[in-house]
């Protein structure tokens, strides 16, 4: 296998193209388990609902995006929302992502079932 390595992709067009600089599809609840990844190393699982994503090779600065999407296996009308925590209570860093799940109907943290990450700088 081949291995191609640049500093900037472009369109045809001259658009800048910015793909995932890491990506991390994980389980919350328990012992936190990742399913797969791309350039993390581990999931640090820092209180309820609260993550920290560490990543393998450590971004330019740490000013990324991070954008979340999770699932929880709930019965009844239990409705989970996931967001960043970015500068909330753990400032991000070159090599690490925070992310947090919780109940959008009573701001109560929970450990999602399903919780995916995506780093993008």
């Amino acid at each position: 296998m081949s291995t191609i390595k640049v500093d900037n992709l472009q369109t045809t067009g001259g658009a800048g193209l910015y793909p995932a600089r890491a990506w991390v599809n994980f389980n919350g609840t328990g012992t936190v388990a990742i399913r797969d990844s791309g350039n993390v190393s581990s999931i640090t699982d820092r209180t309820t609902g609260k993550y920290r994503v560490n990543v393998s090779n450590a971004f330019s600065n740490a000013n990324f995006a991070n954008v979340l999407e999770g699932g929880q296996n709930l019965a009844a009308n239990y409705q989970a929302q996931y967001n960043s925590s970015i500068g909330e209570d753990a400032v991000p860093t070159t090599t690490t992502a925070e992310a947090q799940g919780g109940n959008s109907i009573n701001a109560v943290f929970i450990d999602p079932v399903y919780m995916n990450v995506l780093l993008i700088s």
